[in-house]
């Protein structure tokens, strides 16, 4: 029977309460294995492998419900193990994490995983303390909104270059955002207007867009769950003035910060940034 969260881990909000008991299936490299080990206990772990059987094995014990929770490194995995993982990327399967180290290639997979379904994403050596591993699981139940804004903005991802896929992946980690278009142009290794070209042609109102979008993504979580005041929401999550918040929420989400929790639903709030990002 797989154990119970550490109480000095337990940070979710009380909707998550009955998932409290979680059996992990884990196809990872060893050093990621040994990072989420320190998450959570050893015994409720079923399996810690990337191989190809591995992969096989996971898609039995997927089917026999004898895992709650998948972690996967998809940049781990060889093409026919990721092939093999598709099926399991459905969101009616079950619940996944990506954990990967963030490569053009593992982001390729990210983007295809994310079309699939709405999955938790964590960036390897950058974001993976104990805490963020163990929030991460529990969110899978309830996706963050920057998990639904990246399933539903991969379509468009899926046609970038390399590096701008990639740099456009990072935005939907916990890590710092670009404060400027150019600054995702210059780490995209693109032309300012070569960037600006692509969103266009791709559906995506422009890049602006993109970075205000992922960077009110973030605000959901202290704001809404954890009850954090406006101005700290706004340190939190990168805005250079309190104002700059509110302003951005109110032109891309149609409220302010204080009116979101008795406004909109995770799900609404999403699906409003969606919209604002790729206008149909």
């Amino acid at each position: 029977m797989p154990q119970r969260f550490p109480d000095s881990l337990d940070t979710r909000p009380r909707e998550y309460e009955h998932h409290r008991l979680m059996r992990i299936l884990a196809l990872l490299p060893s050093a990621s294995c040994r990072a989420l080990e320190r998450a959570f206990p050893a015994d409720q772990f079923v399996g810690r492998e990337p191989a190809t059987g591995a992969v096989l094995a996971a898609i039995a014990s997927v089917r026999d419900g004898l895992c709650d929770v998948l972690v996967v490194d998809p940049g781990a995995l060889s093409d026919d193990a990721f092939q093999a993982l598709l099926p399991l990327l459905s969101p009616t399967r079950v619940p996944v994490l990506l954990y990967t180290s963030l490569t053009p290639a593992a982001a390729r997979r990210v983007v295809r995983a994310a079309e699939l379904g709405v999955h938790e994403l964590v960036f390897r050596d950058a974001e993976d303390a104990p805490h963020v591993l163990a929030q991460k699981l529990a969110s899978l139940y309830q996706p963050s909104a920057p998990a639904q804004l990246l399933s539903r903005a991969a379509p468009r991802f899926r046609r970038f270059p390399e590096a701008l896929q990639t740099t456009s992946v990072t935005l939907f980690g916990s890590g710092p955002l670009p404060r400027w278009v150019e600054e995702l142009a210059e780490a995209s290794g693109c032309a300012r207007r070569s960037v600006d070209r692509w969103m266009e042609r791709v559906g995506i109102d422009g890049a602006a867009m993109l970075l205000d979008t992922a960077r009110l993504a973030r605000v959901w979580e202290p704001l809404v769950e954890r009850r954090l005041s406006t101005a700290e929401v706004a340190r939190h999550c990168g805005y250079v003035r309190q104002r700059l918040f509110i302003s951005h929420a109110r032109r891309i989400v149609g409220v302010s910060p204080s009116e979101m929790a008795e406004t909109l639903s995770r799900r609404e709030f999403s699906e409003r940034l969606a919209k604002a990002l790729i206008p149909e």
